[in-house]
């Protein structure tokens, strides 16, 4: 999802596109996550490992296919539905991951996976170095297109979905999500073989019966079931909850994701409209921004190379939040108070991003997308909120709520970030703060881990 924002910037040339185009195409990956919620019912009827295998296949199949786009619109549409489909191969893989930890260090374990999500930015940057700035161009006349190196980046950052397709066929299915369903027999079997997995021995597994409250036999119709995987979400006791963290899981990822799809973009203008870093005295949006229209590709030569200094910091970025996240994770029994931290430090970022040197510039550009941080942190409370027999389902819906939230965001940066780009960092501020007073009421560290 989140290198394809290097692909829109380094196609901007091929598929002719401005910054209208750009915020569109960058909104794409979070239009996919209106899938969230059929996802979400899917996982917790009929199993998370079904609906994670059928997600990275056809997810591996449209964004493979993106890669032979003609045009902007049929990256859009393959993207789109390739994202649609991909979609639970985020908000699935937390829930697989919270069952099959136990509460002692399911906290740090979602932190871990948060750090290695965002470590995927160091990959993604590192294979655009090596990648885009070979010269190749090889015609394809049926298609009517010039593969060049921007074409096989975007095959080559699709792969992982299909070999995690091909893991999947390897993967057990949650023995949570087996023991709910009254499939206690499945259940156990899978724990034996995580067990020896571990380093045991099946027959010396100590667990002879499996004893659930939580226990969903009974046959209901479609429209049955799927009201009572949905209705209690949004009604009391979990409604006030629902809303706090649905409106935290928002913030986290829009903050992050909508500056981050534009971070290449961004920062490339930056670095190649910047003649000297120590005495170029302007600020951020005076120096992406003074020269540039919404449709500034009509207006300038085309030039969709980007800048290696572009890559190096995608390359930090990526480092940076990878290893803060991982020593965040240590404190993961304190999360509420991290998370507090944490917004704080993206909040006053957003105000010190417009400082007059262009160090300071790049360095609060990337603090304030700190709230990726924070995915894992909330993510964490809705394992432990809602009960096995719609968590999936709630996990999906909040990522959904959170990836709308971006979409609009992309798109509203696209369109008046020219005019307006100072006030849309302090509006970005405000809302992060928001999240600040919104997470006093969380549940105190203290009851969460008990």
């Amino acid at each position: 999802m989140f290198g394809y924002s290097v692909v829109v910037a380094a196609s901007s040339c091929d598929l002719g596109v401005g910054l209208k185009e750009t915020g569109l195409l960058a909104s794409a990956p979070f239009a996919g996550l209106l899938f969230a919620f059929p996802w979400g019912f899917y996982a917790d009827t009929r199993g998370r490992r079904k609906a994670l295998l059928i997600s990275t296949s056809f997810g591996f199949l449209f964004a493979a296919l993106s890669s032979l786009s003609m045009n902007w619109q049929f990256m859009f549409a393959s993207k789109l539905f390739g994202c649609g489909f991909s979609t639970a191969s985020f908000t699935l893989v937390i829930t697989l991951l919270g069952e099959c930890t136990g509460s002692s260090h399911r906290n740090v374990y979602l932190f871990m996976l948060n750090s290695v999500n965002l470590s995927s930015e160091i990959i993604s940057f590192s294979l655009a170095y090596l990648i885009l700035p070979l010269s190749f161009q090889l015609e394809v006349p049926w298609l009517g297109i010039t593969y060049r190196p921007w074409r096989l980046y975007t095959f080559i950052m699709a792969l992982p979905l299909g070999i995690g397709a091909l893991l999947m066929l390897f993967m057990h299915e949650s023995p949570k999500f087996l023991a709910n369903k009254g499939e206690l027999d499945k259940a156990l079997e899978v724990l034996k073989k995580i067990y020896a997995a571990n380093g045991g021995k099946r027959e010396d597994y100590p667990v002879k019966h499996i004893i659930t409250e939580e226990l969903t036999t009974e046959k209901n119709t479609f429209w049955k079931t799927l009201r009572e995987q949905t209705v209690p979400i949004f009604k009391p006791p979990l409604l006030l909850r629902t809303v706090q963290l649905f409106y935290l899981m928002a913030l986290c990822c829009s903050i992050n994701n909508v500056f981050f799809m534009w971070f290449p973009t961004m920062v490339n203008i930056f670095f190649n409209t910047l003649s000297d870093v120590w005495t170029n005295d302007q600020t951020f949006c005076e120096r992406v921004f003074s020269n540039k229209t919404s449709n500034y590709t009509e207006t300038v030569i085309c030039n969709d190379e980007i800048s290696h200094n572009t890559i190096y910091s995608g390359i930090f970025y990526g480092f940076f939040f990878c290893v803060v996240t991982a020593i965040v994770a240590q404190g993961a029994s304190r999360r509420r108070m991290l998370l507090i931290g944490i917004l704080i430090v993206s909040g006053v970022s957003c105000i010190l991003v417009e400082l007059k040197h262009p160090v300071a510039n790049i360095i609060f550009f990337i603090l304030m997308q700190s709230t990726a941080i924070g995915i894992g942190n909330v993510c964490s409370y809705f394992v432990d909120v809602y009960p096995t027999s719609y968590r999936g389902l709630a996990t999906s819906l909040g990522m959904m709520t959170a990836r709308l939230v971006s979409f609009a965001g992309v798109n509203i940066i696209g369109n008046v970030i020219t005019d307006y780009c100072t006030p849309t960092f302090y509006i970005s501020a405000a809302f992060v703060f928001s999240g600040v007073i919104v997470c006093f009421f969380l549940p105190a560290d203290r009851k969460t881990n008990e």
